[in-house]
């Protein structure tokens, strides 16, 4: 018995898909305004460069949210990753102030409160 294929649908009838590149460009504008942002928002912008050297690692995760998939699982990843790096990139300048002035008082408060 041969089994009878099945007619092919036209393309006016396919269902459309999502454009998967909407949100890795959100979240790649998100990341670069948020990190531009917090990065002028904060005291530590007066200071030398190298402070925005690890702003790498969020724009790392945004690009790997760039990987074009066909599976729900490697979707969610993407967008769970495109989110981290944009908040990351947001939080970042903000959370090197909070640990370089912990880390300035601790060594204050051991050396003898000075």
């Amino acid at each position: 018995m041969k089994a009878t294929p099945t007619p092919a649908v036209p393309p006016a009838e396919q269902p459309l898909n999502a454009p998967w590149w909407l949100a890795p460009a959100l979240f790649t504008v998100a990341a670069a305004l948020g990190g531009a942002w917090g990065y002028r928002s904060c005291p530590i912008v007066q200071g030398s460069a190298w402070p925005a050297l690890p702003y790498v690692v969020p724009l790392a995760l945004v690009a790997a949210s760039w990987q074009p998939s066909a599976h729900r699982d490697t979707r969610i990843r993407g967008l769970v990753l495109g989110g981290v790096g944009a908040w990351l990139a947001l939080v970042y300048a903000h959370l090197a102030t909070f640990v370089l002035c912990t880390v300035a008082v601790v060594l204050w408060a051991f050396q003898g409160g000075g």
